[in-house]
């Protein structure tokens, strides 16, 4: 059992590496790299999945890192994800009167653009200084504004009855915590929407991802809203180019 201090220097060590990385354009690759490297510098097999848990474990409760993992995934040329919106955003607005919305880890502003082209006051927020460029010269070449804010969304005011629509799509944020779900409900206007897609996987699984999400912990969370839409489903997420688990909610204020 590793002490915290010793699983603080893995983590150190960790965030040291990253800025070095070269541009790789998914997560995974990035781990496999930081993998491979500490295998060829002598450390066995079972220490390099210690290390990986630890830098999994503490990716879910601690920002610092994803910062400079996404500012390295999106200055990468060839994007390992989707560029386009999000299929269940689409379907959640489509015919909906525009309002003011918050697209929770926007990374490259893909789902922020979309909403702003048809008509959305979009608050951009990501802890990624290279995704909130990258969003913002979009929304230049699509002739739109945007409102970037780079913050983490623990830092963010979400405000008290701001939003009409809240968009989160595989994003490393606590949505079953009943405090930040809180939060999101506070800042809903009434009526308004919540829409979530993320990985998934049971909240007792081993090797969770940080970004992954149980379902039924996603729908017990959001007990007092009406849910307008509930998938616990395998399918190609936006994220990868395989089918995983994946979980897609919309709820209604």
């Amino acid at each position: 059992m590793l002490s915290d201090a010793q699983a603080q220097q893995i983590w150190q060590q960790w965030l040291n590496w990253l800025p070095a990385a070269p541009p790789i354009e998914r997560p995974a690759p990035i781990f496999a790299l930081y993998r491979k490297q500490l295998l060829e510098a002598g450390i066995s097999e079972a220490e390099a999945d210690q290390y990986h848990a630890v830098i999994v474990q503490r990716m879910r409760t601690q920002t610092d890192g994803w910062r400079v993992l996404f500012n390295n995934i999106y200055s990468s040329p060839t994007p390992g994800f989707s560029t386009s919106p999000n299929a269940l955003l689409l379907a959640a607005v489509e015919g909906r009167v525009p309002g003011r919305a918050l697209d929770i880890c926007t990374g490259q502003g893909r789902n922020a653009v979309f909403l702003a082209i048809r008509g959305w006051d979009v608050t951009a927020l990501d802890i990624s200084d290279e995704g909130l460029r990258v969003a913002a010269g979009s929304a230049n070449r699509a002739g739109v504004a945007l409102q970037t804010v780079l913050q983490s969304s623990d830092a963010f005011d979400f405000g008290m009855a701001t939003w009409d629509l809240i968009v989160v799509t595989y994003a490393p944020v606590p949505l079953t915590l009943p405090a930040y779900v809180e939060r999101v409900r506070e800042s809903l206007r009434p009526g308004g929407l919540v829409v979530i897609e993320s990985f998934a996987s049971d909240a007792a699984a081993p090797a969770r991802r940080p970004v992954d999400i149980d379902p039924e912990d996603l729908r017990r969370a959001f007990g007092d809203f009406k849910v307008a839409h509930f998938e616990d489903t395998v399918a190609v997420p936006d994220w990868d180019s395989e089918a995983t688990r994946l979980t897609r909610f919309i709820a209604i204020r």
